[in-house]
C-alpha cells in the first residue's frame, strides 16, 4: 500500500494526521486509526495504545503478515473517521465504530467484532435508577456530538434533563461530583470507566440498544475488508478474542455479549442446498429444533444439543428471547418471536449448517434498536447416528 507519511514520523507511537507529506513509500505496515480515550477498549498508557481494540488490531496485522509493532497508530476522532479512510490517511479504523446504514453509504466495514448496547452508569449507592425510564426528572450526561441522551429523552423519559460535556471522562467527573445523576454511552465504554473507580461507580447492566462494532475500511477495498474479517473470525475461533475480552473489558460486573457472527469473511458463505439432497434425519432434527424454540419447549430443545455446547447455546438463545429479558420494561410482556429456517447445507455425511431468522412482534418502538431481527447460523454434527446442534452464532439481520 502507498501511504504519505514523513519518515521521521514513522518512529512515533501515535501520529497526528499532520505528519503526512507528499512523498510516498510502499508500506509493509498498516496505518490504523484508533480512539485514545476509551478505557478497556483503547487508551494511551506510557506512550503506547492499550486495550481490547488494540489487541484486535494487532491480531489483524499478524494475520495479514505484519508484526503488531510495525503498526503506525493515528488518533481518529469520531467526526473525522470517514474522511481519514476516504483520503487514504489510514488503512483501517477501530474505536467503538458502530456499523450503521448511514456509514455504509460512505465506507465499508469488516466484522463485526463486538456487540455492545447503550446503557447507564450511576454512582454505586444509587438504587432508584435501574433502566432509562427511571431518569424522569433526573439529569443524564453524554459526550458532545452524540445522540445517546436525546434517545432517552425521546423514547424513555421525556422530562429527563440532558447535559453534554466534551467527552465521557468529563461526564464521569460530573457523576462523581454529584452534578449529574447518570452517564449514558455504550455499556462497554461505561464499564471501562467504572473499572477505574471500583466501589464508586457501576454500570446499571440493562442495555436498551444493540450496536455492532466493526473495523472501518475504505469503500471498495474488498481484499482488505475480507482479510480483516477473516482475521476476526480466526481470533474468535482460536480463543484469542475471549482472552482479550477477559483481560480488558470483562470488569466492574460487566460481561460482554458472546462473540458475534462474523460475515463477509474470505471463506465461502453457507449456501443452502436443495432439500431433496439432504439427509432426511437432518431435516427432521432442524424442524424439531425450530419448533421447540418457537414453543419454548426448552427441555426438548436442550435434548438435541451436544452436551459440551448445551449451556452456552441455551444461554445464547434465552438472551435473545424477549420473555426472558427481565431487565427491560414491563411493556415487553406481550412481546413474541418466531424462528424460521432459511436454509440447510450439508457439508459431509456427519456435518451440516442451518440458517434461521428470528423476527419479533409486539415490540414497543423504543426497544426496536434492541430487538432487531436476528440471523442465526447453527452447526450440526451427527453422533452415533443422531444429529445434534453443537454451535450457534448470530448477528443482526441486514433488513
Amino acid at each position: 500500500m502507498k501511504r504519505s507519511i514523513l519518515a521521521a514520523c514513522l518512529a512515533a507511537g501515535l501520529l497526528p494526521v499532520s505528519c503526512a507529506s507528499e512523498s510516498e513509500y510502499t508500506a509493509t505496515e498498516y496505518v490504523v486509526g484508533i480512539a485514545v480515550d476509551q478505557p478497556g477498549l483503547s487508551v494511551m498508557r506510557d506512550g503506547r495504545p492499550r486495550g481490547f481494540e488494540i489487541e484486535i488490531a494487532g491480531y489483524i496485522a499478524t494475520h495479514l503478515g505484519t508484526a503488531p509493532e510495525d503498526i503506525t497508530w493515528v488518533e481518529a476522532p469520531p467526526d473525522e473517521r470517514e474522511e481519514l479512510l476516504r483520503g487514504g490517511d489510514v488503512d483501517f479504523v477501530l474505536g467503538a465504530y458502530a456499523i450503521t446504514a448511514e456509514r455504509l453509504r460512505e465506507i465499508a466495514f469488516a466484522g463485526p467484532y463486538l456487540v455492545a448496547g447503550q446503557d447507564l452508569m450511576v454512582r454505586a449507592d444509587e438504587t432508584a435508577v435501574t433502566r432509562p425510564e427511571d431518569l424522569g426528572g433526573r439529569t443524564v450526561c453524554t459526550a458532545a456530538g452524540g445522540t445517546a441522551a436525546e434517545r432517552i429523552k425521546r423514547d424513555f423519559a421525556a422530562d429527563v434533563r440532558v447535559t453534554t460535556r466534551p467527552d465521557h471522562a468529563a461526564c464521569v467527573a460530573d457523576l462523581r461530583a454529584h452534578a449529574v445523576d447518570a452517564v449514558t454511552a455504550d455499556d462497554v465504554v461505561l464499564a471501562g470507566y467504572a473499572a477505574q473507580a471500583p466501589g464508586d461507580l457501576r454500570v446499571v447492566g440493562h442495555p436498551f440498544t444493540r450496536e455492532r462494532y466493526g473495523v472501518g475500511v475504505r469503500k471498495g477495498d474488498t481484499d482488505l475488508q475480507s482479510g480483516i474479517t477473516a482475521a476476526i473470525q480466526a481470533m474468535i475461533d482460536d480463543g484469542a478474542w475471549a482472552r482479550a475480552a477477559r483481560a480488558h473489558i470483562t470488569s466492574a460486573g460487566y460481561t460482554p455479549l458472546p462473540a458475534p457472527q462474523v460475515y463477509a469473511a474470505t471463506a465461502d458463505p453457507v449456501r443452502p442446498a436443495d432439500p431433496a439432497t439432504l439427509d432426511p434425519a437432518l431435516v427432521r432434527t432442524v424442524r424439531e429444533l425450530t419448533e421447540a424454540a418457537n414453543t419454548q419447549q426448552w427441555e426438548t430443545f436442550d435434548s438435541m444439543l451436544c452436551p459440551e455446547a448445551a449451556q452456552a447455546v441455551s444461554s445464547f438463545v434465552l438472551q435473545h428471547t424477549p420473555q426472558y429479558d427481565n431487565h427491560l420494561g414491563p411493556e415487553l410482556r406481550d412481546a413474541d418471536y418466531q424462528h424460521t429456517t432459511t436454509g440447510i447445507a450439508q457439508h459431509t455425511p456427519d456435518s451440516a449448517t442451518f440458517l434461521a431468522r428470528e423476527t419479533f412482534t409486539n415490540i414497543p418502538d423504543k426497544y426496536r434498536r434492541y430487538f432487531t431481527d436476528i440471523d442465526y447460523a447453527a452447526t450440526m454434527t451427527r453422533r452415533d447416528g443422531q444429529w445434534r446442534m453443537c454451535g450457534l452464532s448470530a448477528d443482526f439481520a441486514e433488513s
